[in-house]
């Protein structure tokens, strides 16, 4: 374990042994994380990686990463941040101050296998303050109506954004990792069915996006065929229904030589009730 600028001199008890200490061995610690604030925030600037904080009171651990880990280790030392946010270690570094943590680097990696290495962690060391089983995943948790109230007025940091959209991306999720999600997904989807209502708003938008009739002309042969909407028109070229609605917003071809054109509403009209043929 590299202890940083003698941390043992600085800490007020010592750490009995534990079996996630056994485990791995953190590349840096610092024992009191209120007495060495700013030599962790200093030591972090610019790195992304994976931390661990330890109770030393209870030995209770909690997993997490940050694409700036300074800017992410910073945040827990907001009073109100705390506050704020209804989760488990939060409320323990409330209860008993950052001066009876230990906060561990347990490794320094790329922005893109934060995830992997997160999850890596979180299946090794079973973190008690990690209510979460899959890394920046809320599959198969739910959270109370009070939880709920409070995250609707939670504003989400640009730091936590830029996560998100890394993983969205598919940048840095592993197979195993993406495996762990589709199940977890499949069965929270199995146990969690939606609503009728949920459906139903699913499909009221899905008819005003794609409640648009169209007619596509062959230049070549100036057969016109139309379409009640633009999905329709899509598979008969055999493209997806956003190359449709591009074609229609560029004023573009498709294939190179069909024009799609938006049907007034008139017309769509007469299209809906089938008292014209799709096509002639």
């Amino acid at each position: 374990m590299n202890n940083n600028n003698n941390n043992n001199n600085n800490s007020n008890k010592s750490i009995p042994s534990t079996k996630c200490d056994r485990l791995i061995s953190p590349i840096k610690s610092y024992e009191n994380a209120e007495l060495l604030k700013d030599m962790i925030l200093k030591d972090n600037k610019g790195k992304s990686g994976i931390y661990r904080r330890v109770n030393n009171i209870n030995n209770k651990t909690y997993i997490g990463s940050g694409v700036n880990l300074t800017k992410r280790l910073r945040s827990y030392y907001n009073k109100k941040e705390l506050n704020k946010n209804p989760r488990p270690i939060q409320d323990a570094l409330v209860k008993y101050g950052h001066k009876n943590f230990t906060l561990d680097i347990l490794e320094y990696c790329p922005e893109t296998k934060l995830l992997e290495r997160e999850q890596y962690y979180l299946d090794l060391l079973i973190p008690d303050y990690n209510i979460l089983k899959y890394a920046y995943s809320l599959l198969g948790f739910k959270h109370s109506q009070e939880t709920i109230d409070k995250l609707k007025d939670k504003i989400i940091s640009p730091e936590h954004k830029e996560i998100l959209s890394l993983i969205h991306k598919g940048k840095f999720v592993s197979s195993e990792t993406r495996n762990k999600l589709a199940l977890a997904t499949a069965s929270y989807k199995k146990n969690n069915p939606l609503t009728p209502e949920a459906l139903e708003n699913i499909k009221s938008k899905t008819t005003k996006r794609e409640g648009v009739s169209v007619s596509v002309l062959n230049t070549q042969t100036n057969e016109v065929k139309e379409f009640i909407n633009q999905t329709e028109a899509g598979k008969f070229l055999g493209v997806t229904r956003q190359a449709v609605y591009n074609a229609i917003k560029r004023n573009t071809l498709i294939n190179g030589i069909y024009i799609i054109s938006k049907i007034k509403q008139e017309i769509r009209c007469a299209i809906k009730k089938n008292y014209i043929s799709f096509s002639y």
